[in-house]
């Protein structure tokens, strides 16, 4: 049976470069002016909302950024079922987490009120886990729309330090993006996604594992493969090395797309905002046929999904 298709109901962005949702949606069309932050004597390019402080507490700084988009959103939020996205926690009884999502109840109570919201705390590559039940939640509850909002920030000190050391490349940035997603006639299919969490140390044969199942779910080549690069080559090392398990899903005509290189690193939220940027290209036609999405989490978490249009008639596989 054809999965559900769904489509973008209500959008809501601010990022480092776009502190308001047209902003960030013009950010694909007009690359933004290069910023520089003096980081402990060293000039970095950087794009944050606000500047970093280094005694803030990571937690603090989730929160200001929800609290930024909860102001683009005007309420929006009550009662609704959210799937939330935070930055990668190995461990899923963590004691951060933990407080994060305490503070974050007592801060924002009508986020997580309802009892089928759910939380997803693996980095980018949990926006296609997070999809992915939220494509079933659809399916099953008569077309209830799902919330999918995530919230990450570079804006912390040892990440700073580790850019301003250069063992990190590209531009550190932050962001929050909540996208209600809901049932259409002539949206978007999710046919396949496949998710793994293996420690980095066998992050190549993950990746290799990944591309193998991918390959295997496919019928024609694709036509786009987005990947979260923006800008550090030790990430692009991780699927580059593997690409050659898309043999024969892969051709000449396949593009490589790379969004985030328009909105610097935003960890968590740039698998959200690379998911918005499949989703717009379909609706506005920029995009056609099968369209892979990767997401490669800093530490455990890796995940692929494959999109089409939902009048292409194609044939679903589950996995």
């Amino acid at each position: 049976m054809a999965n559900t298709a769904f489509c973008i109901k209500q959008q809501a962005m601010t990022l480092g470069y776009a502190s308001d949702t047209l902003a960030a949606a013009a950010l694909q069309v007009l690359p933004p002016e290069p910023r520089y932050l003096n980081w402990r004597g060293e000039m970095l390019p950087a794009a944050f909302l606000f500047a970093p402080v280094p005694e803030q507490q990571f937690t603090d700084r989730l929160l200001d950024l929800l609290a930024k988009l909860q102001q683009q959103l005007d309420g929006a939020l009550h009662n609704q079922t959210v799937y939330l996205i935070l930055p990668e926690y190995a461990e899923p009884d963590s004691s951060t987490l933990n407080s994060l999502l305490q503070q974050l109840m007592r801060r924002f109570p009508e986020l997580l009120q309802s009892d089928s919201c759910r939380v997803f705390p693996h980095g980018s590559a949990g926006v296609l886990m997070a999809l992915n039940a939220a494509q079933q939640h659809i399916s099953t509850q008569g077309n209830e729309p799902v919330w999918l909002v995530a919230a990450d920030s570079m804006a912390q000190t040892s990440v700073l330090d580790a850019y301003a050391a250069g063992e990190l490349s590209g531009v550190p940035s932050e962001g929050a993006i909540a996208l209600c997603i809901t049932g259409c006639q002539s949206g978007v299919q999710l046919q396949f996604c496949a998710t793994d969490a293996q420690p980095a140390s066998t992050v190549q044969s993950a990746v290799a594992a990944l591309f193998l199942q991918l390959a295997a779910n496919l019928k024609t080549p694709l036509k786009q493969l987005y990947f979260p690069d923006s800008g550090d080559p030790q990430l692009t090392e991780q699927w580059l090395e593997q690409y050659q398990h898309l043999h024969g899903v892969v051709d000449s005509e396949t593009s490589l797309i790379f969004p985030s290189y328009a909105t610097g690193e935003l960890g968590a939220c740039g698998g959200l905002y690379r998911l918005w940027h499949v989703l717009q290209a379909y609706e506005q036609g920029r995009i056609t046929g099968q369209t892979v999405q990767c997401e490669l989490s800093a530490r455990l978490f890796r995940a692929v999904a494959v999109f089409a249009p939902s009048e292409a008639g194609l044939d679903n596989k589950d996995v």
